[in-house]
């Protein structure tokens, strides 16, 4: 216990222990960094539906969920000049499809991806900050073209 005015002088083990919860932090800051540079695509959204009824008829509204379908990726602003960019690489087997766009070849102007999903026009988009380097797509396709299964968009 401390006398009267006498000042709290920390031992070195109370220094190292600070030092220690310090390093620790900062990992864990630098860990949420990294994982806050990936984007992807929510597997599934929400949508208010919806009708616009003839005269004489009511209508109501009813949420549905829609299922990711697939990913495409933009140059330019969203709502004005978008060019959609074709992927730069394309692996397959069998069924499995991966597509690969490498961003930076593209920084001359803004990035986005907009996820579309299936059963509705509603897609959901976003900037993709120059940190990000590359975007894959990972589907499977049935024998006429349609994708199939849980494709996965995810920028890295």
């Amino acid at each position: 216990m401390l006398a009267r005015g006498e000042a709290f002088r920390p031992s070195k083990l109370q220094y190292r222990t600070r030092e220690t919860i310090f390093a620790g932090v900062l990992l864990l800051a630098a860990a949420g960094a990294a994982r806050a540079q990936t984007v992807s695509c929510p597997a599934s959204i929400t949508v208010l539906e919806t009708v616009q009824a003839p005269a004489g008829w009511q209508s109501g509204a009813v949420k549905a969920v829609h299922k990711f379908e697939r990913v495409s990726i933009f140059n330019g602003k969203q709502g004005g000049q978008e060019y959609d960019l074709a992927p730069d690489d394309e692996k397959g087997s069998g069924r499995a499809v991966v597509q690969t766009w490498f961003l930076k070849d593209y920084r001359s102007m803004n990035l986005f991806m907009r996820c579309r999903y299936r059963g509705t026009e509603a897609t959901l988009a976003i900037d993709l900050p120059p940190p990000l380097e590359t975007c894959t797509f990972t589907f499977e396709l049935r024998k006429d073209g349609a994708i199939i299964g849980e494709p996965t968009a995810v920028c890295r």
